[in-house]
């Protein structure tokens, strides 16, 4: 973990304006996927060119009549261009090769200030993608960009170049970035529908000394951002548009989002680069200072402290540790299946979101409570 970056982690931008990022209407790159997908299936969904047609439909609905109960496919929502994303990203599980046709079969888009800038994004990005497909059987279907440099401005640019080559969309994210990247603390990051940024205070060219220095810290920030974007994906957020309220519904309460991207980081941080992960009591110590209950921290933009992460933390390590962190990819795709958060939570962690967050305030009181609780809830669900 590293104490002094993480609090500049933003979550990932939910405000209305700032997800304008949806394809345009009757020609949608994971409708051409899944068309695609099922020509390579033996089935005749028609030209692969993007429009959701009767001809696309029929195909999709013989596959669904045969392949029912099949693995992932049976929590998904029927086709639409809002869940082609879903069956895209899904549907490789019935064949090795299908997954040629993702979109983020591309390779990543980076806009870097120097080469070596451009070398760590690349680096920390195949980590953790390879992290992501290793440990939790995830990969995104849709293609990102990301930005990187040293430099305020730089950054504005470089998303706007992002924007206005992947969207149609008339935002300007300048004030937002500076906000978060105009800071005396080191680094910062956000994660938006499409596409990422990372900036630092460092004027200067990114030397090789800085490459090496730049590989814990980028390679955290990277899975941390990264898990917002399989959030937004798995619960359907990427394909709200528009719609800010229905895209923070996607998204799930704050302390959940935030406290798993924290979770995912640790694990990754442990795994891939060999940083040591704070346990159960050090979370517990380390959440204290948050002065907001975990209930009040349910809304956009409510995770605010550092204390309030390691509070999310705290109660997503608990979590995972009655339920197992693949507990957590459950919650998203409940969400992406049209669960509200309630039964979403529930059928992932077989417990009520407010009876577990009224549990969690009263274990943060007392050292060793949370340790014996998680050894009853794991009774009880055996």
């Amino acid at each position: 973990m590293i104490r002094n970056f993480r609090p500049l982690v933003r979550a990932l931008a939910l405000a209305c304006g700032l997800s304008a990022l949806a394809a345009p209407a009757g020609a949608d790159p994971f409708v051409a996927c899944v068309q695609q997908q099922l020509a390579d299936l033996g089935y005749a969904p028609g030209r692969p060119d993007g429009r959701l047609t009767q001809q696309t439909r029929a195909a999709w609905q013989a596959l669904r009549q045969a392949k029912a109960g099949t693995g992932p496919l049976i929590a998904l929502p029927p086709l639409s261009q809002k869940t082609a994303i879903h069956w895209c990203r899904e549907l490789p599980a019935l064949k090795r090769g299908l997954e040629r046709h993702l979109p983020s079969a591309a390779p990543v888009r980076i806009l870097a200030d120097t080469p070596n800038v451009e070398k760590g994004i690349r680096q920390a990005y195949d980590k953790v993608l390879r992290f992501m497909e290793r440990e939790y059987g995830i990969a995104l279907a849709g293609h990102i960009g990301i930005a990187a440099a040293g430099n305020t401005k730089t950054v504005q640019g470089y998303v706007r170049r992002l924007l206005r080559d992947m969207s149609s969309a008339r935002f300007n994210p300048d004030a937002s970035i500076a906000a978060h990247c105009n800071k005396p603390f080191g680094v910062a990051g956000a994660a938006y529908l499409k596409f990422m940024y990372i900036c630092w205070d460092n004027p200067h060219q990114a030397d090789n000394a800085w490459l090496k220095r730049s590989r814990k810290w980028l390679g955290m920030m990277m899975a941390h951002e990264y898990m917002h974007l399989v959030q937004a994906e798995l619960g359907g957020a990427r394909a709200e548009g528009f719609n800010g309220g229905s895209l923070r519904a996607r998204m799930g309460p704050a302390w959940l989002v935030e406290g798993s991207a924290e979770v995912v980081a640790a694990r990754f941080g442990k795994r891939a680069l060999r940083l040591r992960a704070p346990g159960l009591a050090e979370l517990r110590e380390m959440s204290l200072e948050a002065e907001t209950s975990l209930h009040g921290m349910r809304a956009h933009k409510t995770v605010r402290t550092s204390a309030d992460y390691d509070f999310a933390h705290y109660a997503v390590h608990i979590l995972t540790r009655i339920s197992g962190e693949e507990a957590l990819f459950s919650f998203w795709r409940r969400l992406g299946a049209g669960q509200s958060w309630e039964q979403a939570f529930k059928g992932a962690f077989g417990i009520g979101m407010a009876e577990f967050e009224a549990q969690v305030m009263e274990l943060r009181k007392r050292p060793g409570t949370a340790r014996a609780y998680i050894t009853k809830m794991r009774r009880r669900s055996s």
